[in-house]
C-alpha cells in the first residue's frame, strides 16, 4: 500500500481517538443552578484588580471572607495566621497573573507596621451563594 493512502486511513482515526482522550480528560460540568457553595470554576474567577484588598477574618484565623464586585469568597488558609487579625495588618497580593480562578493563584502575604511578614497560604476557594453572604455575621462580612 503506498504511503499516501496509509496517512489518508489513518488521520480519522487519529482524530477519533484525540477526541476521545480530551474528552475523558475534561472535567465534568456543573449543572446549571447548583445549590449551595461551589469551589471556583471558570464561572468564578475575577481580575485580580477587582478586589480591593479588604477581609474579615474567621475567629480561628483559618479563613478570610473577601468582596469582590459584590461576590463574597471565603478562602482557607493552610493554618491559623493570628497576624490577620491584628488592627495594623495590611494583606496585599504579590503575582503577576491578572486572573485569579484558583487557591493558587494568590500569593498573598499579611504584615504590620512593626515588619512583621508572613505568606498566607490559600488551600480553598469558594464563592459563596447570595444566601450564604447574607447568612454571615455581621463581623465576618467583607
Amino acid at each position: 500500500m503506498p504511503a499516501a493512502q496509509f496517512t489518508h486511513r489513518l488521520v480519522p482515526t487519529l482524530v477519533l481517538i484525540l477526541a476521545v482522550v480530551m474528552l475523558a480528560a475534561a472535567p465534568a460540568a456543573r449543572p446549571a443552578g447548583a445549590a449551595g457553595a461551589a469551589d471556583t470554576g471558570g464561572a468564578a474567577c475575577f481580575f485580580r484588580r477587582q478586589w480591593r484588598g479588604t477581609w474579615k477574618t474567621a475567629p480561628d484565623s483559618r479563613a478570610i471572607y473577601i468582596n469582590v464586585s459584590g461576590r463574597t469568597y471565603r478562602l482557607d488558609l493552610q493554618a491559623p495566621y493570628p497576624l490577620l487579625g491584628s488592627a495594623w495588618a495590611r494583606l496585599t497580593d504579590r503575582d503577576a497573573s491578572n486572573t485569579i480562578c484558583s487557591p493558587d493563584d494568590f500569593r498573598l502575604v499579611v504584615s504590620d507596621r512593626i515588619g512583621v511578614h508572613q505568606q498566607v497560604i490559600v488551600t480553598r476557594m469558594t464563592l459563596l451563594t447570595a444566601a450564604q453572604a447574607a447568612a454571615l455575621p455581621p463581623a465576618l462580612r467583607p
